[in-house]
């Protein structure tokens, strides 16, 4: 039987624990020269990310009043309650789950000045296979993809369908943005899906590259599948 402990309690648990584990990390950044150029271009973003990758985004961004899609089911929950905790909005619902209710609320944020975050492998998978969400959300609001991934020298991966990552105290932590991507309005299904493809090789390249650059190999490489 699964144990549900009060949202409350668990999610204070939760942000104390993040907190704690991250003002030991070594932060680096890089490419913000791409966020930079997106904020010029369309002016709010959406920063698209992976699951397993939440971790170390959510301190990277904590206090800047991003909002973020969860899901309504209890583990959802209960992470949104610990990113409102770290500075977040929280947006329940799912783009794949009463999809357009949820991707028609989004871009309306964005269009209010306000930036979203969305993990674009959800919300329950396959493993770094990018859905249309984030690209749909994009055009409709005329706002650019911000590809945004992180690594750690010296971490844990969970064996949860997402490989979730857990990086070491003390540990070297590189966050890195990606070449944006931008979706015309007017975009018909064929172009759309072509973002969505460029989008998720995006996402898996620069990924792959710092896992490899900060030490790890074989199956410890995103997307972490035997090889």
């Amino acid at each position: 039987m699964k144990i549900r402990l009060n949202p409350n309690i668990a999610s204070f648990a939760g942000a104390v624990f993040v907190s704690a584990i991250a003002l030991t990390w070594r932060m680096e950044w890089r490419g913000r020269g791409n966020l930079e150029e997106a904020r010029r271009v369309t002016g709010q973003v959406i920063f698209a990310f992976l699951h397993g990758r939440l971790l170390v985004l959510t301190w990277a961004h904590r206090g800047m009043n991003i909002h973020v899609l969860a899901s309504e089911h209890y583990d959802g929950d209960l992470m949104g309650r610990i990113i409102e905790r770290l500075g977040f909005g929280h947006v329940k619902g799912s783009t794949t789950r009463g999809g357009a209710r949820a991707i028609r609320d989004l871009a309306k944020l964005l269009r209010r000045g306000v930036d979203i975050g969305l993990a674009v492998d959800g919300p329950r998978g396959p493993r770094g296979v990018v859905k249309q969400g984030a690209v749909e959300i994009g055009r409709l609001a005329s706002s650019a993809i911000v590809p945004v991934t992180a690594s750690a020298r010296a971490r844990r991966l969970l064996k949860s369908w997402d490989r979730f990552q857990i990086p070491a105290p003390f540990t070297k932590v590189v966050v890195e943005y990606g070449e944006p991507v931008i979706v015309p309005d007017k975009a018909d299904s064929a172009v759309i899906e072509g973002e969505r493809l460029r989008l998720e090789e995006r996402m898996t390249a620069i990924t792959a590259a710092l896992d490899m650059e900060l030490g790890h190999t074989g199956t410890e490489v995103w997307p972490h599948e035997d090889r």
